[in-house]
């Protein structure tokens, strides 16, 4: 008599099982621990490798096939000195050991390169990761170009649609993070420079819940679209700070953006600025090209010290939001490829 009940409890408890290991086996689960590599993944280990792993990201991104199949990586803690480079076709996912997945502040996994665009010859190839492809997601790796003043370089360069960058730290002077082409989604990350440091001119990338900041005096984006169409950049919920680096305070010493194109479009939704935001807000290109004819330049729902004062008369204030949400920026499917875990 008491049989079948137990029975039905154990296919119950079975199917439960069955359904929990399903969904925490998703790889775009946001988790708050993340220290041991995922099952089939790819494993990079800086010292005590064993057979069949990798003690750079270069090689185990090399030992993948450059074939439709999605791909995982996992990267235990260090400091990998070497430049990254991923052209493959297929899905590819890679996780740095973190004990805090939420955010930047508990990376243990770092990549650095120190290189310039007149070493290089042109911008992209300084890139520390260069992430030539779609559908690619990064979690809670820092990427640094250590090069410093006096010449563009990269930390990151980014070209491709459906890229997703989550708990990350991107650390340079000029040109730090390159969002050339395709749609990308910047979330829980920081964002470091000083001169253009979030740039393109094909991309549209919506940053959220990212911490954005100076290092020095100068403008954090620089957009270069050759049409309305073509780029747009929206950062939403997010902080802009001065670097703890940073050798002042910088009060007034910062510019939201300026045009590298007279079809700039860049739009702060929502942000807390500090006081080391100007007043005018936004800046001309130069001079000679001041490049403001075609701009959108705009802000709605500033907060903060920076959010005060008589802004640049190319720009201008909003009262909603309509037109730059995500679903604006990055298109109708963007819940398809976006880990919405980290969405406000």
């Amino acid at each position: 008599m008491h049989a079948p009940s137990i029975l039905r409890l154990v296919l119950f408890f079975l199917a439960y099982a069955s359904s929990w290991s399903l969904s925490t086996a998703n790889p775009l689960e946001k988790r708050v621990s993340r220290t041991n590599p995922p099952s089939g993944a790819v494993v990079v280990r800086q010292s005590g490798a064993t057979s069949g792993q990798f003690t750079t990201i270069q090689a185990a991104v090399n030992s993948l096939p450059n074939d439709g199949s999605a791909r995982v990586i996992f990267i235990f803690p260090g400091t990998y000195a070497e430049q990254v480079i991923i052209p493959r076709s297929g899905q590819l996912t890679i996780y740095g050991s973190t004990t805090d997945s939420t955010s930047y502040t508990s990376n243990s996994v770092t990549i650095t390169h120190s290189e310039s665009a007149a070493q290089a010859g042109s911008d992209p190839p300084t890139g520390t990761l260069q992430v030539n492809k779609d559908n690619f997601a990064l979690y809670n790796v820092n990427v640094k170009n250590t090069f410093g003043s006096g010449s563009q370089a990269l930390a990151l360069s980014a070209s491709g649609s459906n890229q997703g960058y989550y708990g990350c730290g991107f650390y340079g002077f000029q040109d730090t993070l390159l969002a050339e082409s395709g749609t990308q989604f910047y979330a829980a990350s920081y964002i470091e420079g000083a001169v253009d440091f979030i740039w393109g001119q094909h991309g549209h990338a919506f940053f959220e819940d990212c911490t954005i900041a100076s290092v020095a005096a100068g403008t954090i984006t620089a957009d270069g679209p050759t049409s309305t169409t073509d780029s747009l950049f929206v950062i939403n919920k997010s902080n802009i700070i001065v670097s703890s680096s940073a050798s002042s305070s910088l009060t007034g010493q910062v510019f939201l953006g300026r045009p590298w194109t007279q079809f700039a479009q860049v739009v702060y939704t929502s942000c807390t600025l500090g006081a080391h935001i100007n007043g005018a807000g936004w800046e001309i290109w130069s001079t000679a090209t001041p490049n403001t004819a075609d701009v959108t330049f705009a802000e709605f729902a500033s907060t903060g010290a920076g959010a005060a004062g008589t802004r640049a008369s190319f720009s201008k204030k909003l009262t909603s939001n309509t037109g730059f949400m995500a679903a604006n920026v990055l298109g109708s499917t963007w819940t398809s490829w976006v880990d919405t875990s980290y969405v406000l």
